[in-house]
């Protein structure tokens, strides 16, 4: 059966309610925003591979959806690709930076908080 990657986005959501009972409170709302990115990612790269067939993998997957889709005809697909594109920039923080420009909580928050809007736009790309 295939994972539903939505289920990433949960678990962002609640690893970032609960991050005052983990032992680093930080570590959290980083672990937080890197699911939320990644359930948007992995969801649209399946995405992709149902409707235009082009299967990718490996480290430079990341970009190369982000082209794809911002490079599309198709309106909204140009737009998921661009918000993909930030909200790879927020994992990327959350997952290497050592020193954050803004709050580990604001990071979680704004990445759970596009996850969510792109995930629907998901939806409604896969509906027409």
């Amino acid at each position: 059966m295939s994972f539903n990657w939505e289920k990433y986005l949960e678990l962002a959501e609640y690893i970032y309610k609960n991050s005052d009972s983990l032992p680093d409170k930080e570590a959290g709302y980083r672990a937080s925003a890197s699911r939320a990115y990644y359930a948007v990612f992995c969801t649209i790269r399946r995405y992709v591979r149902g409707a235009d067939g082009k299967e990718y993998k490996g480290g430079d997957a990341h970009k190369k959806v982000q082209e794809r889709l911002k490079k599309s005809r198709d309106p909204l697909r140009r737009t998921i690709g661009n918000q993909l594109e930030k909200l790879h920039l927020k994992r990327i923080k959350a997952d290497y930076y050592d020193i954050l420009r803004e709050t580990p909580y604001n990071l979680a928050k704004d990445s759970i908080s596009h996850a969510k809007k792109i995930i629907s736009e998901i939806k409604e790309l896969s509906a027409t």
